[in-house]
């Protein structure tokens, strides 16, 4: 029998030559012959998931280890995912920056004006928003707003200080968080 006709008997029969090469005992007259063998062995299909399909087990995850957040819905976790998707966010920030926030409550105002779960600030983002149309206390809103924005900061500053800008417009302000960027990056998964 020719080598020709090994080979191509080889390709016909991916499993013979998966068990010539996984047999330790066997020999291969040169490495040309054994790296030839090689190429009709059978690859398994590489698999990668989009956001769409990963992104609301990634929140629910971001969710779980965040305090007050524990007992978010399905319908929330699918809003948070698909925000985070037509943004082009990584659905684990948008996840950790709620949680940080405003801790799951949509009906969350701080002393600084700030609304909702994502916590925008209407007096500064009011130039880009009509906020006589947009309900920052409504879920979806919200949501849409928060991830805009966020989207701008991380695109112009990139991810820490497109963070660190979204907590207080990188500005020395008295009441922000100096460690914020690091707790919604450890939260959405020690990043």
């Amino acid at each position: 029998m020719t080598v020709g006709k090994l080979f191509s008997r080889a390709a016909r029969f991916g499993l013979l030559v998966t068990l010539l090469l996984a047999t330790s005992q066997l020999s291969f007259p040169t490495e040309e012959i054994r790296l030839h063998l090689e190429r009709f062995l059978p690859v398994p299909p590489r698999i990668t998931y989009s956001q769409f399909r990963t992104g609301p087990l990634e929140a629910a995850k971001v969710f779980g280890r965040a305090p007050g957040c524990q007992d978010v819905d399905a319908e929330f976790i699918y809003d948070v995912n698909s925000a985070a998707i037509r943004t082009g966010l990584d659905t684990r920030i948008v996840a950790a920056t709620i949680a940080i926030e405003s801790r799951c409550d949509q009906f969350a105002v701080s002393n600084r004006g700030a609304l909702g779960l994502m916590q925008p600030v209407p007096r500064i983002w009011k130039a880009n928003y009509d906020f006589g149309d947009v309900n920052l206390l409504n879920r979806r809103d919200n949501l849409r707003v928060g991830t805009e924005i966020l989207a701008q900061l991380i695109s112009r500053y990139g991810e820490r200080e497109g963070l660190h800008h979204y907590n207080g417009l990188g500005t020395n302000c008295a009441t922000c968080d100096a460690s914020y960027t690091s707790k919604i990056l450890i939260l959405a998964g020690g990043r």
